[in-house]
């Protein structure tokens, strides 16, 4: 799966951390939040999210791999979350997008600090 809006303006990678709360795995996390969640047949691999023109929410939707099928299917939770919510997942997380950001190295040597208008010196 590759992310994908509407007209694709930046492009990108992102690594994420899943919390320590749970044991590092979105697996445990639907185990022990959706009781309905048969982690027998199911193994999480991975998640969406989503956000846009929808203010502060976040459509969150989990890839597993159903065993008995043997094929992934997605699970759609029927609450949206808050940006906390999404987040609280993780423990870190980072998205690096751009125009053909995957080939640009920048050394630490190089960084910039950038003060917005209320901070100018």
């Amino acid at each position: 799966m590759i992310a994908d809006v509407q007209y694709n303006d930046l492009r990108g990678t992102a690594a994420a951390d899943v919390s320590d709360f749970y044991m590092n795995s979105l697996q445990h996390y639907l185990e022990v939040t959706y009781k309905g969640y048969d982690s027998k047949r199911y193994y999480c691999t991975g998640c969406t999210i989503w956000a846009g023109d929808s203010g502060n929410r976040v459509n969150v939707t989990f890839v597993c791999y159903d065993k008995q099928t043997d094929k992934h299917v997605i699970f759609e939770p029927l609450k949206e979350y808050s940006f906390e919510e999404t987040f609280s997942l993780f423990k870190r997380f980072n998205v690096v997008i751009g125009t053909d950001i995957n080939e640009v190295r920048v050394s630490e040597d190089d960084r910039l600090q950038l003060a917005d208008e209320d901070n100018q010196e």
